[in-house]
């Protein structure tokens, strides 16, 4: 559930130019939910200072880590389609932490629920190319 500041928060993160207080808005955060869904509202192009807040948080959980990843289009670059790069090079530090951190059960399934926009036959491409589940697992938050 998200407050009504929160949700607030979350609707001025696009508008909101001064990004020390975006981060400490995430940082001082308790909320998974939030977490994900101001992730999911933040313009990427800004740079990866929130998402790695985020990561970083006590509070995020596998939901909300799997979002990062997806929105940080991290499959590309475990895939090698995109690799590492002197224009990348935080872009590809935050997918190379997530990768690590989600292949060894690094977070926890707490109320946020994630499920990947894949369909069957690419999980099924992913298994064979022997992507581990953990990168593109549907998770199932829990009631709180």
């Amino acid at each position: 559930m998200i407050t009504d500041i929160e949700q607030k928060q979350i609707d001025q993160i696009q508008y909101e130019e001064d990004l020390k207080k975006i981060i400490r808005i995430a940082k001082e955060s308790s909320n998974p939910v939030f977490l994900q869904q101001y992730a999911i509202n933040y313009n990427w192009d800004d740079g990866m200072a929130l998402p790695y807040e985020i990561a970083n948080n006590d509070h995020c959980d596998l939901g909300t880590a799997l979002t990062l990843f997806w929105l940080a289009e991290g499959m590309s670059y475990f895939s090698g389609e995109v690799g590492k790069n002197e224009y990348n090079k935080e872009w590809a530090e935050l997918c190379d932490m997530l990768i690590q951190r989600l292949a060894n059960n690094f977070y926890t399934i707490g109320p946020v629920s994630f499920k990947p926009n894949i369909n069957k036959l690419t999980a099924l491409k992913y298994q064979k190319a022997g992507v581990p589940l953990a990168l593109f697992q549907e998770v199932q938050g829990e009631s709180i």
